[in-house]
């Protein structure tokens, strides 16, 4: 089954390349004979996504203690300075 694509041809013939996505297989197309775009149904694209952590999970995750970090922020006023 063919999976590579001229962008004219990709245009043209659209819901196929589509439907051939949704199937499984990404669709590769090419502009100028060079890869272009793939074309890949969301359930690929959204498996290909990397997950971004938030910072709160990312510090549960640490495999070292950080219990004995002091995350407390000083009510203390910032310092004057003389410009």
């Amino acid at each position: 089954m063919k999976n590579t694509w001229q962008l004219q041809q990709a245009k043209s013939e659209f819901c196929a390349v589509a439907e051939r996505a949704v199937r499984g297989r990404p669709q590769l197309v090419t502009k100028h004979g060079r890869p272009f775009v793939v074309i890949a149904s969301i359930k690929d694209w959204r498996s290909a996504e990397p997950r971004q952590k938030t910072l709160l999970a990312a510090l549960r995750a640490c495999p070292a203690d950080l219990g004995g970090l002091d995350l407390v922020r000083s009510r203390e006023h910032p310092r004057e300075l003389g410009l």
